[in-house]
């Protein structure tokens, strides 16, 4: 990966969209996987962090979940 901040951020944001989309729509194991490969990318870029905090906040926080009745 390069060290393109902007590209990091992006890479972050968008793993961070997915994840609160699999979380929604019940996929509990993409989900999971998305958010260790946000802690990985994290990890390594604190840039990213921020993006992190608030997939964390999301899965604690008892977010609704998706309805199908």
């Amino acid at each position: 990966m390069t060290n393109n901040p902007e590209s990091e951020l992006r890479l972050a944001r968008g793993l961070l969209r997915l994840y609160v989309l699999a979380s929604t729509e019940d996929c509990i194991e993409v989900a999971d996987h998305l958010l260790c490969a946000l802690e990985q990318l994290a990890e390594t870029r604190p840039a990213c962090e921020p993006m992190l905090d608030q997939a964390y906040l999301w899965g604690a926080c008892g977010h609704p979940r998706r309805r199908d009745t």
